[in-house]
């Protein structure tokens, strides 16, 4: 099983506004097809100083093939009004992981 997370971190002031956005939005354009499953988004705490919020935003993929066709045919529409949206108040970077089966 292929883990597919991005984090984000977003300005405070739009917090709650962004965390809408991704629940009736983002996660409902990702998991459209069915390649992405089992979304998870994630409040992560940090240090308090540290200014604005973050979160995690989980899916699981099949496999890296999977993953690899839907960043090429559906990333663009998922992440595109994200970024237009939320503009130079977020920031993000994705993880690629493999579950190991204990």
């Amino acid at each position: 099983m292929i883990v597919f997370n991005t984090t984000f971190h977003v300005d405070a002031e739009i917090h709650e506004e962004f965390v809408e956005y991704m629940l009736q939005h983002f996660i409902p354009m990702s998991t459209k097809s069915g390649l992405l499953r089992s979304p998870r988004l994630s409040r992560v705490f940090g240090r308090e100083e540290e200014a604005g919020h973050s979160f995690a935003m989980e899916f699981q993929v099949a496999n890296i093939d999977t993953l690899e066709y839907w960043n090429k045919e559906e990333s663009g529409v998922v992440y595109t009004p994200l970024l237009e949206k939320f503009k130079e108040k977020m920031v993000g970077f994705s993880t690629i992981m493999q579950t190991i089966e204990y």
